[in-house]
């Protein structure tokens, strides 16, 4: 990297003093400068520069890495790129949605493109049917595969990262899925140019020297990539919330530095947070039993907390017993032993039915109070009626707290009316609406006046419940989450 390139960098100077300390024409400069990423009309009256929203992405990236991320996937990450785990999550959560750059996209609102076409950057007729569109977040990976093969070396280098940017609107494209349309994915010199700048200056405004300094050292494993996916789909959601990130329509007011800022403002606003982090190990074996739960240890309580610490990686205990023998306190404590062993952050807590789930709830809180009394807060209770448990209200409404035994899930009356209440105005992704991610509208669950130990709200919208660290609810949500979802012909994971 350049010293001048390096100084605008550090000094953090905005993204078109970066482009010209990268050389790049003036035309390529003004061209960048027009692309938009997020319109004024879906995005609160203000237009959001491309670039703009890249960076904003990779900067609430970094927080989810410093106050989100298990230590456990810290350390993957790390592994696999030479103990820059940080810079390279930022790179690719932000790179996201590098797809947007194509005629295909550009195209879709008049007024954003009338100033794209009078940079130079133009288009033919495009296809209008929703069914042949040309989607932005297959736009990206076709975009982006053959310059990860040419400057990675080997399509195989590659060919785990081009379908995290292809699937981050929840579902993976076959390679078929891979052609696009003709001239909706952009033609000619011009669009070339301002393609490649768009990554290079995104990849060199987070940090890194060019692009072939992104390449990881080694592959993520299956599992880790569909994490991984889904951790990219949670920093975008967070960065699309114009409420939180307003429109920049000058490139000259965009920067790394600048989406740094409004990143930690976002974060603090909505007091997001994990679980556990870093926790320690107990110094007795069976402490989480004794001290922890107050148990009096059985048997078959013992046994399934001593193979907790017995097993060389973590994987899945099945522990059954008569009803009455304890399973349930043996798999909490079990559950902190392989946490605290493999650098774990939180626990699912799936139960059969919604009556089931209630009580569940009211002692999942307790046992997490006992670790922190403000991580209590964020324990969520994830089915339809909700909002009928005494607990929950007094947790996530600061109602007071019920009082005897019980989860007092059955007043009102009786009544246990279904009410919806996963929608929230977080992370609305607008002109994203249009590839299958509807903009959600304002919960009714949400506090009138949380205080600074609230808990942070934006985890209940639709498709998030299990992304709170602390969580029980109905088997469901596993099994739904578990569900493949292509398009396009066959599955692929990423």
């Amino acid at each position: 990297m350049s010293e001048a390139v390096v100084s605008v960098v550090d000094r953090g100077g905005s993204v078109v003093q970066l482009m010209e300390a990268m050389g790049l024409s003036l035309e390529t400069v003004e061209r960048v400068s027009r692309l938009w990423g997020k319109s004024a009309a879906r995005n609160g009256g203000q237009r959001h520069l491309l670039l703009g929203h890249l960076l904003d992405t990779a900067a609430v990236a970094g927080l989810i890495w410093d106050q989100y991320l298990s230590r456990a996937f810290r350390q993957r990450l790390d592994e696999i790129s030479g103990e820059r785990g940080q810079l390279w999550f930022m790179w690719v959560c932000g790179i996201h949605d590098c797809g947007k750059a194509c005629p295909a996209f550009q195209a879709m609102d008049a007024a954003e493109a009338a100033p794209v076409l009078a940079a130079g950057l133009t288009w033919g007729r495009l296809p209008a049917d929703r069914q042949n569109r040309w989607r932005h977040d297959v736009a990206g990976a076709v975009l982006l595969m053959p310059r990860l093969i040419t400057e990675w070396g080997s399509e195989e280098a590659a060919g785990w990262v081009w379908p995290l940017v292809a699937g981050h609107h929840g579902t993976f494209p076959s390679a078929a899925a891979l052609r696009p349309p003709r001239g909706a994915q952009g033609r000619g010199a011009a669009w070339e140019e301002v393609q490649r700048a768009v990554v290079d200056v995104f990849t060199r405004a987070v940090g890194f020297e060019d692009l072939a300094d992104v390449r990881p050292m080694e592959s993520l494993r299956k599992a880790e990539q569909l994490a991984l996916s889904g951790l990219i789909v949670m920093a975008d959601w967070i960065a699309s919330d114009s409420s939180q990130f307003p429109g920049l329509a000058d490139a000259g007011l965009i920067s790394f530095a600048g989406a740094r800022r409004r990143a930690e403002a976002a974060w603090e606003r909505l007091r997001l947070r994990g679980g556990w982090r870093d926790l320690a190990l107990p110094e007795n074996p069976l402490d989480p039993l004794t001290c922890r739960l107050g148990v009096q240890a059985r048997a078959s309580q013992r046994e399934l907390v001593e193979r907790a610490w017995s097993m060389p990686v973590p994987g899945l205990l099945v522990a059954e017993a008569p009803m009455g023998e304890g399973k349930t306190k043996a798999a909490l404590a079990a559950a902190e032993v392989l946490a605290a062993r493999f650098g774990l952050d939180g626990v699912f807590v799936a139960m059969p039915t919604q009556a089931t789930s209630d009580p569940m709830y009211e002692q999942v809180l307790r046992w997490v109070h006992t670790f922190d009394p403000a991580l209590e807060s964020q324990v969520a209770l994830l089915h339809g009626r909700r909002r009928f448990n005494a607990w929950w209200r007094s947790v996530w409404e600061g109602k007071p707290r019920p009082e005897g035994e019980g989860c007092g899930c059955c007043e009102n009356g009786g009544r246990h009316d279904a009410v919806d209440v996963t929608a929230d105005d977080f992370g609305a992704i607008d002109e994203d609406a249009d590839y299958g991610m509807v903009s959600a509208q304002p919960s009714t669950d949400r506090a009138t006046n949380p205080g600074a130990d609230s808990p942070a709200y934006w985890f209940l919208g639709d498709k998030r419940g299990l992304l709170t660290a602390f969580a029980v609810g109905t088997v469901d949500h596993i099994l739904h989450a578990a569900r493949p979802r292509t398009r396009g012909g066959s599955s692929r994971s990423p």
